[in-house]
């Protein structure tokens, strides 16, 4: 059921990981022999379905889901404290919490624009910050990886969304040049469309637009992005350090 040898027995640890891209990546992990951890604003039947699933791939004992809302730092600092509990250590961090309030910038209020930062990209920072020091205190080495978005090169109707995922990418750029001595990787995978709950808001015309500028002409399907995630925090990809890898399907900045 695992694969000995990719991530065994490494300790992950997904936000957001109840459903969309987080639950793949949480599943994903765990198929490579991974002790997963993932957090959601809110534990009920989705938070449960993914532990049954994990320890079906996995085995008992190797999932942990917590409640916390990544923008407040108590709550990630309670994640945190759990997973180094309950698993003694952590190896790979995913950031992939994340929110939207799409409106064009004249319609965007105040409190929409600073709920996004709060979530995507203040709670990254706050991720990220206990993240490395987990990976110091443990004696270095260790990964992040961060979902990002074509959105971050500027987008129609996103300007919170754009502006939170252009920070994400400047925040794991400057983690791979502050630690990279201490083997600690920060990258991104910048992911183009995605049928998840954050894309079921677009009309129909958008949805076609999309298709039609991504070459292969559909739409990506989580596993997809998760397998992407999962090669950032291998071995395998020790040498790639502070970049945006791309898992867009071909689709330029342009079309968003």
């Amino acid at each position: 059921m695992t694969t000995p040898g990719t991530m065994q027995d490494k300790v992950v640890v997904v936000t957001g990981g109840s459903r969309g891209i987080g639950r793949a990546i949480v599943l994903a992990a765990a198929t490579a022999g991974a002790r997963v951890a993932f957090c959601a604003r809110k534990l009920g039947p989705a938070t449960d379905e993914v532990i049954t699933q994990v320890e079906s791939l996995a085995g008992k004992h190797r999932a942990l889901a917590v409640a916390a809302d990544v923008a407040i730092e108590s709550d990630v600092e309670e994640l945190f404290d759990a997973v180094v509990d309950r698993f003694g250590r952590v190896d790979v961090v995913v950031n992939n919490a994340g929110i939207n309030r799409d409106a064009l910038l004249v319609h965007t209020t105040t409190e929409a624009f600073d709920d996004v930062i709060a979530t995507n990209l203040t709670g990254a920072f706050l991720v990220c910050r206990r993240a490395v020091r987990e990976f110091l205190a443990q004696g270095g080495g260790g990964r992040i990886v961060s979902i990002s978005s074509l959105s971050q090169h500027g987008a129609t109707s996103q300007a919170a969304y754009a502006a939170s995922k252009g920070g994400l990418l400047g925040l794991t750029r400057t983690i791979a040049k502050e630690y990279g001595h201490k083997s600690v990787v920060a990258n991104l995978v910048t992911v183009g469309y995605v049928e998840t709950e954050l894309t079921q808001h677009f009309d129909e015309g958008l949805r076609r637009l999309l298709l039609e500028a991504t070459p292969l002409r559909r739409n990506a399907k989580p596993e997809e992005i998760a397998a992407a995630v999962l090669f950032l925090a291998s071995a395998r990809a020790g040498y790639i350090n502070g970049e945006a890898v791309s898992a867009t399907g071909g689709l330029g900045e342009v079309a968003m």
